[in-house]
């Protein structure tokens, strides 16, 4: 079933097919919340509070659009409002982010694996909170059109491209300066002279 069937279902006074809604983006919300605030309990808490927030809004949500980017745009409004309020984002410790590689795995390639994954986390803290929003709307939820994310965004879709295409010439940027650098058990990146 469609997503606009769903609400259309909703407003029509089946309260229960918002179960539907939550099932399919409960953790993808949380998952984005999580990107932004780095603690989870904040991320759950804010999570319900979008579900909240979209569920007494849903008339509101015009069917030209998809109704991922309208609820994203929910979720990225409610959290940008926590952050302003509380002033502070917890740091992410890069082990948190999920496992360093499948039980197949060479040594070698898990050394890699977690080379690669420590230096994208390390550009990615060097990027504004719009291009990382933007690169993690593109390569979690592969289903949102640029389109789409700059609906969700309040940008235009040509700005949309544009801070994306140029995330790629950063990261080859940053690769060429820096240069992963084993100390003990943890990586450290040093800057190329």
């Amino acid at each position: 079933m469609q997503d606009k069937d769903i609400v259309e279902r909703i407003l029509k006074g089946d309260i229960q097919a918002f179960e539907l809604i939550i099932n399919r983006y409960e953790m993808s919300i949380a998952r984005f919340i999580y990107q932004m605030v780095r603690d989870r309990e904040t991320a759950e808490d804010l999570t319900q509070e979008v579900f909240i927030l979209a569920y007494n809004k849903l008339f509101t949500y015009k069917a030209d659009y998809k109704f991922s980017a309208w609820l994203y745009r929910i979720a990225r409004n409610r959290t940008i409002d926590h952050i302003r309020k509380e002033g502070k984002v917890k740091n992410v410790n890069i082990e948190d982010i999920g496992p360093v590689g499948s039980n197949e795995a060479s040594p070698e390639e898990i050394v890699e694996f977690k080379e690669l994954k420590e230096s994208i986390e390390s550009f990615i803290t060097t990027l504004d909170e719009v291009d990382k929003q933007i690169l993690f709307l593109r390569y979690t939820k592969h289903e949102l059109t640029f389109n789409d994310i700059a609906v969700m965004m309040n940008m235009s879709l040509s700005s949309v491209k544009k801070r994306y295409y140029k995330i790629y010439d950063k990261f080859e940027r940053y690769l060429s300066r820096n240069k992963l650098v084993k100390r003990g058990d943890n990586y450290e990146l040093q800057q190329i002279r």
